[in-house]
């Protein structure tokens, strides 16, 4: 007894240790009374060029520094200061809750948020259907340019010897190892382009360590590869400028939303024109319903762009998560440069299939741009390799837009933000897997698009509306929207005309008053449907980049709404095998047995919030006692012939078997993304079945004959057993101790001395959620 009240004291010192865990917040002060600045000692030569250029202050408020008194008091109450914001005047802390609920009554304190998610990186780990990738000889390309360049018509740049010279890109992400020593990024060390770096998590310079994801990501802005016909670029972007920031760390997924508005201000202060970052905020956080530009980082983000900066963001890699399918954050902002990915093809046009979908919850449009997805990049072991992930259509958007920036520098952020979206190669068509398209340098250095003779008409037959395709070869795709009056998409479609020439929309006048807007072969055209009445013809402005796709990706439709823009599904499957062992203990004289077992359980957990969740399990178990018999149990001796010795026994128990717990996530992180987890409930046990198995050997001169003996169900077994458990689970792995509360064996049948098998269990498990 006293042994069952040492470990439920354990249990419940750890819950409170659980609870006790330093979080994570943001405090945002009032004021920054009694506060200086010199705008001329803080920014460099570039931010205040930028500043002045656009007519604003250098004296704005929102640069000046926190006020030291205000961050003092509280750093006193906080166990760590993680970071400041002088855009938001704010710090940002690790504290226990009985901290925070002081911090909370400072006089100088507006309010507290708790920082309870993980930033993440976009590139894609999954399995990807390879049928649409291409191959290539990438000696007999076009000179300098890989087919991820060449997809937005890298070739123009590189004919004008536009490189992104004149513009700095800050890049964020988990780290650059190798940058400093690579032959991809040489020219950069030669020409001293990496102006400043910084590691936030460690606070020093140095960031050549650490993930590779970086390596990657600046590569597809400014790599340049060596081959043996000359060099090739990975990125648009090589004479730019570069600020490399490390935000992201796996071991502290709370800090990294302070560390990346920190590099967002670090960014601003050394002089940056365009932010790549290819991080974002998911599930771990929030929910989908929150993807409205809302998020913190996304008003970072948005505060970049009133600065005069460009800001490129993945859009996220969830569309093959039923759970979520749409973008990250900050992706959702709406001054963001939203990036999505296609397949890496020159010859088809496909949406790859983990990019995430637009729109963002309150419906505006995204994503913005896209790019290839599938993408040569720099190798941090040497040399070049092939990554997946929107992590890599965002930087070479980002490397585009530096180009794209160098042709026209009198244009601002917003302006040229507007500008890459009419180089899509679709616009003005859009819908929430392409965006805009393709951006395509022929706009920037060629003055805009060249007409296009139109490639379709309408014909309204009854209540349809056909699209009659001109000039129509098997190949090629027609894309089509049906938008609803506020601009938003009530569904559309890439269709395969599948050798016809017309696609046919039925129950059209269902949509009045919607328009119907088609792209097909560089042309785009749109019709207004007003019920039965002949609708109005538009054509729209015309795109000349022609594409070719045969697939139909995927139809939108009022049904999806609830998925698009509701919570992520809040109940999952839960499966769970677990593996234990009890060891052996000596009760007077006598050695209890070792158990082993081994159960399945299959079950639902509810998610409450992104922190607790509820759950229970069904399953069938086997547990096996194995040493000595204990002493005064009664087993029926078998009759054996011959000089025999008894070589193995073993009690069994089948049972089937229910648990019932609660979910603390802890932190965040892990390959499936289900984080640190605490667990703590009850368990409860029908033995169904019993058995004493005995195995006897005859001696040499019997030929090592061996009888095994089985005995059933006993009646001195009690059937129904049960317990409390806890367990402690990093992603799929997990530690449990079990103890059973209840006797196995039935005192009042048993007929020896009462004594009973180990109560505490401990083993492995393996969890997955579905």
């Amino acid at each position: 007894m006293k042994k069952i009240l040492l470990i439920l004291a354990v249990l419940l010192i750890t819950s409170q240790f659980a609870t006790a865990t330093p979080g994570c917040y943001w405090v945002f002060f009032r004021d920054k009374a009694n506060t200086s600045f010199n705008p001329y000692e803080y920014f460099d030569a570039k931010a205040i060029e930028r500043r002045e250029k656009l007519g604003l202050s250098l004296y704005d408020i929102t640069d000046y520094p926190l006020n030291s008194d205000y961050v003092d008091a509280v750093s006193a109450l906080s166990e760590e200061v993680v970071g400041e914001s002088r855009w938001f005047n704010a710090v940002g802390i690790m504290a226990e809750i009985e901290n925070i609920e002081k911090i909370k009554v400072l006089p100088f304190v507006s309010h507290v948020v708790e920082i309870a998610g993980e930033m993440t990186v976009t590139s894609y780990a999954g399995m990807v259907d390879d049928e649409n990738d291409e191959t290539y000889d990438i000696e007999m390309l076009k000179p300098e340019l890989l087919p991820q360049l060449i997809r937005m018509q890298g070739e123009k740049f590189a004919e004008n010897n536009i490189d992104g010279k004149g513009v700095r890109i800050a890049v964020f992400d988990g780290g650059f190892p190798s940058v400093d020593k690579h032959e991809i990024f040489s020219h950069l060390r030669d020409n001293n382009q990496i102006i400043k770096t910084w590691n936030f998590p460690n606070k020093k310079e140095y960031v050549y360590s650490w993930s590779t994801h970086g390596t990657m990501t600046l590569s597809c802005i400014a790599g340049v590869y060596q081959t043996a016909t000359g060099v090739k670029k990975l990125g648009l972007a090589t004479g730019a400028e570069f600020l490399l920031a490390r935000t992201e760390v796996n071991p502290e997924p709370f800090k990294e939303e302070i560390w990346w508005t920190q590099a967002m201000e670090w960014a601003d202060q050394n002089g940056a024109d365009i932010i790549s970052s290819s991080l974002g905020y998911g599930k771990d956080r929030y929910y989908t319903k929150d993807m409205d530009g809302t998020s913190h980082v996304a008003k970072a983000a948005n505060m970049a762009a009133r600065k005069g900066m460009l800001v490129f963001n993945s859009m996220g890699n969830e569309a093959d998560d039923p759970s979520w399918y749409v973008l990250i954050t900050p992706a959702d902002a709406d001054s963001v440069i939203s990036v999505g990915g296609i397949d890496d093809s020159l010859n088809k046009y496909r949406h790859i299939a983990f990019s995430s979908y637009g729109p963002t919850a309150d419906g505006r449009r995204k994503p913005n741009v896209v790019a290839f997805g599938h993408a040569y990049v720099a190798n941090p072991k040497g040399g070049m390799t092939m990554a997946y992930g929107t992590s890599f259509s965002c930087p070479l958007a980002a490397g585009f837009g530096a180009c794209a920036w160098q042709t026209k520098r009198d244009l601002t952020a917003m302006q040229l933000k507007d500008e890459i979206e009419k180089s899509g190669d679709i616009y003005p068509y859009f819908d929430y897997a392409l965006g805009y398209g393709v951006p395509q340098a022929s706009y920037f250095v060629e003055g805009g698009k060249k007409t296009v003779e139109p490639t379709f008409e309408f014909e309204k037959d009854g209540n349809t509306l056909k699209i009659k395709c001109q000039q129509f070869d098997e190949n090629t795709e027609v894309f089509y929207n049906i938008m609803r009056e506020d601009g938003r998409l009530h569904s559309y479609e890439h269709v395969n005309a599948e050798g016809d020439a017309e696609i046919s929309i039925s129950n059209i006048d269902l949509y009045s008053p919607f328009t119907v807007n088609v792209y097909y072969h560089g042309y785009v055209g749109s019709y207004k449907i007003e019920g039965n009445k002949n609708g109005n013809l538009v054509y729209a402005h015309q795109p000349n980049t022609k594409v070719t796709d045969a697939t139909k990706i995927m139809s939108r439709n009022e049904n999806q709404t609830e998925r698009e823009f509701g919570k992520p599904m809040k109940t999952h499957l839960l499966l769970q095998m677990n593996a234990g062992f009890a060891g052996v203990k000596t009760f007077e004289g006598t050695t209890n047995k070792q158990k082993s077992t081994f159960s399945a359980l299959v079950g639902m957990q509810w998610n409450a919030c992104k922190k607790y969740s509820l759950a229970f399990g069904v399953g069938m178990g086997l547990d096996d006692y194995r040493g000595e018999a204990l002493d005064g149990i009664v087993i029926p001796t078998p009759t054996v012939t011959g000089v025999m010795t008894l070589q193995k026994e073993r009690f069994r128990t089948s049972n089937l078997n229910i648990e019932l717990f609660q979910r603390v996530k802890l932190a965040s992180g892990g390959l499936l993304s289900n984080g640190l987890t605490w667990d703590l409930g009850v368990f409860g046990m029908w033995n169904f079945e019993d058995r004493y198995v005995q195995v006897w050997q005859a001696a040499i001169t019997d030929n090592y004959r061996k009888s095994k003996y089985i005995n059933k169900n006993y009646d001195f077994i009690n059937p129904f057993q049960w317990g409390v458990k806890t367990a402690i689970t990093y992603d799929i792995v997990s530690v449990y101790a079990k103890l059973r509360i209840s006797d196995l064996l039935n005192p009042s049948l048993y007929p020896g001395t009462y004594k009973d098998f180990m109560k505490l269990e401990i083993g492995m498990q393996l969890i997955m959620i579905k």
